[in-house]
């Protein structure tokens, strides 16, 4: 059999590969005679059909599995004699049979898994903070379990920062109505009819909102002129200034429970008592972290390796993963509230983002996997079942049920190949060389409701 491997970039490999032509001619006689032996025709008894009858009769069928076989059997030489790992045979062309000396020749494009030698792996230096936990911790967040049942009274007063407002308005450009302006503007720019805002130092949701709305008393009237930026999330209005017409409907006041017997019964049942609280708190505050920790160690060895290596990447398998994203994205921002004008716009920014966070993914995957080829690592009968038990949960499916549909739709294969690749990554963590370092202050939302 002559075979010639023509590699190409981002992994595509063209296979030209000419089977001999007495080899050709004994796989047809086998398959003549498998013919022969099963199928019946009038006047010939089974297992008694002659050859030229076979032939006459299923010619055309005998061709077609004469070449799916010359094709298997020359893509499996080619992949044992060339070392291939082949992702994919994304298409067979230039199928011919030389009347010349009977052989069959074909070529066959190839995507193929990236080759690349793995930097040392065991001992990657990792910083990780050391875990602490203060009774300041604690009092914070017991502060913020309190603040989740926080009630909100009408107050007569004017607006200070804390307070809620209850607002409407309505938005303008150039003294004209957004809706009218530019109508693809999102709609809460455009205008609320009724919404709760608390009122802080930190403007998280329009530059200069709340500041302009302290000292607002019910019943009064304000123009707020709001500056955007030019990173604001809506192209067309970054820049501008927007005039907002707001009206308050009314203030309240942010009531805060304490932390007495009372309200530690509420939350916990009868046999709480503060300091059980407080344990369970730290308990859950050291677990929160320990977590983090743990993300933490897993970015910093995988961007050890990502950092020291460079190799194509199958584009197929790129693309799929980047319209993976891309349908990822587009479904969270629909569901919060996007329109579909607004997300056809910034279409080519998303796939952008989402192209390039599939090529960082799937070059980690290769990564795991060749350190799971390396170290032998596999994923457990056990470890398989439990998560297509969980999967099976989430979906709120019978267990059995579900592994029978995930047999037939090759969920378990895939299942399989990702926990192959979260142990190699938990083996990578588990050689880390750890260096401790002062404990870091958590980034949280530390603020109770805003604008809806």
């Amino acid at each position: 059999m002559n075979i010639n491997v023509e590699h190409q970039p981002n992994c595509r490999a063209v296979a030209h590969i000419r089977v001999p032509g007495e080899e050709v001619a004994r796989q047809r006689k086998n398959i003549v005679a498998y013919y022969a032996q099963n199928v019946r025709l009038p006047g010939f008894r089974p297992g008694k059909v002659p050859s030229a009858a076979v032939e006459k009769r299923y010619g055309a069928d005998i061709q077609s599995e004469l070449e799916r076989q010359l094709i298997s059997d020359g893509l499996r030489e080619a992949v044992k004699r060339e070392g291939l790992e082949v992702l994919n045979v994304l298409g067979v062309n230039d199928r011919m049979t030389h009347d010349t000396d009977k052989s069959f020749s074909f070529s066959a494009e190839l995507s193929l898994a990236p080759k690349f030698e793995l930097p040392e792996y065991k001992g990657i230096p990792v910083k990780l903070p050391r875990i602490e936990v203060t009774d300041a911790d604690i009092d914070h967040d017991l502060l913020h379990l309190r603040e989740r049942y926080a009630t909100f009274e009408d107050v007569d007063r004017a607006a200070a920062n804390g307070d809620c407002v209850v607002l409407s308005y309505k938005g303008s450009l150039d003294g004209q109505p957004l809706a009218e302006a530019m109508p693809e503007a999102p709609n809460h720019l455009q205008g609320i009819e009724e919404n709760w805002f608390l009122l802080d130092a930190e403007e998280d949701f329009l530059p200069g909102f709340y500041a302009g709305l302290v000292g607002i008393v019910k019943g009064e009237d304000r123009s707020l002129s709001i500056t955007l930026g030019d990173d604001f999330g809506f192209e067309a209005l970054r820049g501008k200034t927007l005039t907002l017409a707001v009206h308050c409907k009314g203030v309240k006041n942010k009531a805060v429970p304490a932390l007495d017997a009372e309200f530690i019964k509420k939350i916990g049942g009868e046999e709480m008592t503060e300091e059980t609280l407080r344990n369970e708190v730290k308990e859950a505050i050291r677990r929160r972290r320990e977590q983090n920790r743990e993300n933490a160690k897993a970015n910093q060895v995988i961007a050890h390796i990502f950092e020291k290596l460079e190799f194509d990447l199958p584009q197929e398998v790129v693309n799929r993963e980047a319209q993976r994203r891309t349908n990822d994205i587009a479904m969270r921002a629909m569901q919060q509230g996007v329109p579909q004008e607004e997300l056809i716009k910034q279409q080519d920014e998303i796939l952008s983002s989402a192209t390039q966070q599939a090529r960082n993914s799937v070059k980690v995957s290769f990564i795991l996997g060749e350190v799971a080829k390396k170290e032998g690592i596999i994923a457990t009968d056990q470890q398989l079942m439990m998560a297509l038990a969980n999967i099976a949960a989430r979906q709120k499916k019978a267990v059995k049920k579900f592994m029978q549909e995930a047999q037939k739709n090759g969920m378990i294969d895939g299942v399989r190949e990702d926990l192959v690749l979260e142990n190699a990554l938990q083996f990578l963590k588990d050689n880390a060389q750890v260096e401790e370092t002062e404990p870091e202050p958590e980034h949280c939302d530390q603020h109770s409701p805003k604008a809806a």
